[in-house]
């Protein structure tokens, strides 16, 4: 009976789990899998879209939370203030306070005159002397031990109530380490929210571009009456035959290879940078191979402006990326036909990065960022290709990128 019990639950178990990961197995293939078909599309344009929905959520509740730890670094700033404004208060209630204490002493002083009957003081003697009464008599010298009592409490209790509003500022000086201490934290983990949220908004305008080539890509295909999800994209977007890859320029000097790199930037490089011999911000920049516009990016924070051809390569289906354009050929549009004589753009890079007053934050210097993927993808990361496997550069001098 048992044994049936465990079947039953895993039976269970796998009808509530894998539906869940099947969607985002799906949603994940969408995404990153060459785009073969209208099908296909349609499937990386509605995860794009549910992609949309789950980074504006993400990024509202970011938001909230850098709003929240403004007010919160505020809140520590007014606390210190307090906190001082104490401190302050303090200082001036001691000074006070002592002034205080010094009249009391003179008032005791004067008080203990009648009572140093060694001094033999006129005053005593005439004061003590004045008493009509022996019970006045009696009364006078109480009257001036309690008056000297009472002073002697009066400057204890001044001079305890010094001692608390010294440690009052002991205790407040600490607080306002400790705040400041705090500020910082908040500042440093803000920091870190605000670029959660700037990599949140770059992801965001990816996103956006992202669906906007998949339904342009769509519409191309409707015009073209294809309108089945078995349509072949390269069919319906009448991508030519080519034989093989050429450089997208003249000279076309490796200026920084594919792979992972340690500077000017860390981590995978997804293609390599092209240069010339001379400074060469506006050079022309022409399609590696014939094929078919499926995208354009502008003004991205890191790539500035990129264009996405689709090829194909003796049959098989490959991606060109062209990023750091400093402009588009604005006559090409997504859905026309190149060729390697047709003019897509110019080399950017220099005015166009952000150490030089430009949007790009991943540009150096003038040069073109060439990246080549398997299959037909607006998601190039899914399968990339080291260009200089299947393009041939010279090597030689190259001018400098940092110029």
């Amino acid at each position: 009976m048992k044994k049936y019990a465990v079947l039953i639950l895993t039976i269970l178990l796998t009808l509530i789990i894998f539906p869940i990961n099947a969607k985002a197995d799906a949603i994940s293939d969408a995404l990153t899998n060459p785009l073969r078909t209208l099908g296909d599309i349609e499937d990386a344009l509605a995860a794009a879209q549910e992609e949309k929905i789950k980074q504006e959520n993400e990024t509202k509740l970011t938001e909230q939370e850098y709003e929240q730890l403004a007010k919160d670094i505020v809140a520590s700033e007014e606390k210190v203030q307090e906190l001082n404004k104490e401190i302050e208060d303090a200082k001036k209630r001691i000074v006070e306070l002592g002034e205080e204490i010094e009249d009391k002493k003179k008032e005791t002083n004067n008080i203990l005159v009648f009572l140093q009957l060694s001094n033999g003081e006129k005053e005593y003697l005439e004061y003590i002397f004045e008493a009509k009464t022996f019970t006045d008599f009696i009364h006078r010298i109480s009257v001036v031990e309690q008056l000297t009592k009472y002073n002697k409490e009066q400057i204890k209790e001044m001079n305890e109530l010094i001692k608390e509003l010294e440690d009052l500022q002991v205790e407040n000086a600490k607080n306002i380490k400790e705040q400041e201490k705090l500020q910082e934290e908040l500042k440093e983990k803000r920091k870190k929210v605000k670029s959660q949220l700037t990599d949140l908004y770059d992801g965001a305008l990816k996103i956006d571009d992202q669906i906007d080539q998949l339904q342009k890509q769509i519409k191309l295909m409707h015009d073209n009456n294809c309108y089945d999800r078995s349509d072949q994209l390269a069919k319906c977007m009448g991508i030519p035959m080519a034989t093989g890859f050429i450089r997208p320029f003249s000279p076309g000097i490796v200026t920084d290879v594919f792979g992972y790199r340690s500077e000017p930037l860390t981590g995978m490089h997804s293609g390599v940078d092209l240069g010339t011999y001379t400074p060469a911000e506006g050079t022309k920049i022409y399609p590696v191979a014939a094929g078919v516009v499926a995208g354009k990016v502008y003004r991205n924070s890191c790539g500035g402006n990129q264009l996405y051809i689709y090829h194909n390569i003796n049959g098989v289906e490959y991606t060109s990326l062209y990023m750091h354009l400093l402009s588009f050929n604005e006559n090409v549009k997504i859905g026309d036909i190149v060729n390697t004589n047709t003019l897509i753009g110019y080399m950017g890079g220099w005015s166009t990065s952000t150490a030089h007053g430009g949007y790009d934050s991943c540009a150096f210097g003038a040069h073109l960022h060439l990246t080549l993927a398997k299959g037909h993808t607006l998601n190039h990361w899914a399968s990339l290709i080291d260009p200089e496997s299947m393009i041939y550069f010279p090597s030689g001098w190259w001018y400098s990128r940092y110029w």
